[in-house]
């Protein structure tokens, strides 16, 4: 039995994509807090073991590849 994962942004979800949030190796507190608004355009299913979601930053356009963990609802 396959058991696929429950995401936690759908298609359409305007979300705020902060690159540097978990990323260990950065102590500068104004990079970790960098958020660029963005909204999901693709969602991946379980296959796809490296990204959970395909992404467009509203601001530049850029299309981004991205995991669950570096995304939230509402910026800081």
């Amino acid at each position: 039995m396959l058991f696929m994962s429950v995401k936690k942004f759908k298609i359409d979800d305007i979300v705020f994509y902060q690159p540097f949030k978990n990323d260990s190796s950065i102590s500068s507190e104004i990079l970790k807090n960098i958020s660029k608004k963005a909204v999901i355009i693709k969602v991946y299913d379980d296959k796809n073991k490296f990204y959970d979601y395909e992404i467009c930053v509203l601001d530049t356009g850029e299309f981004k590849k991205v995991v669950e963990q570096v995304l939230i609802l509402e910026e800081n």
